[in-house]
């Protein structure tokens, strides 16, 4: 049977990418992911500590990335944009990366092209006022049970091939 992505799963995806951008930010530094409550909800972000300087994590980032395959579409130096508006921040980069055997995989079919919402991979390297180095990221194992069975295996695939990716950069 062909499964199809329909709005049972579109609102609790939009959601849930609405409540990650909007309290993703409510986590408090050097916790090694954002606190579970009381009702026991999965832990919406991934955060681990660098043992690396900001930018050794950043680097090697980004070459870990390009040894996996993966691409940097882009990377958003947050503290650098908010700094030009006058703002004095520890440093933010939030970088936009993308795995074509993965991307390709949801995006050819259109009834997982709302997905897209959750595309690309985002991770966050930053610094706190204590000189921490963090990575942060989206804990895809938080909402992937509410997609179809291909689209739940592909982003759970993507996920461990980005948690080994993290791994190797904070090494």
């Amino acid at each position: 049977m062909k499964k199809t992505l329909t709005s049972r799963h579109i609102i609790p995806l939009l959601t849930i990418f609405i409540t990650v951008s909007l309290l993703g930010i409510g986590m408090i530094p050097g916790n090694a992911a954002a606190r579970e409550t009381a009702t026991d909800q999965p832990q919406l972000v991934q955060v681990i500590q660098s043992q690396k300087s900001f930018a050794e994590t950043l680097r090697t980032f980004k070459e870990e990335v390009a040894k996996a395959g993966w691409s940097v579409l882009n990377a958003n130096n947050m503290a650098g944009v908010l700094s030009e508006r006058g703002f004095t921040l520890h440093p933010v980069v939030i970088l936009d990366v993308c795995s074509g055997k993965y991307s390709a995989r949801i995006l050819s079919r259109d009834e997982y092209r709302p997905i897209s919402a959750f595309m690309p991979c985002r991770v966050s390297i930053y610094q706190t006022s204590d000189g921490s180095v963090f990575v942060a990221r989206m804990n895809t194992n938080a909402f992937v049970h509410l997609m179809p069975p291909e689209a739940s295996e592909v982003m759970s695939a993507s996920d461990e091939e980005i948690d080994r990716i993290i791994s190797a950069a904070i090494r």
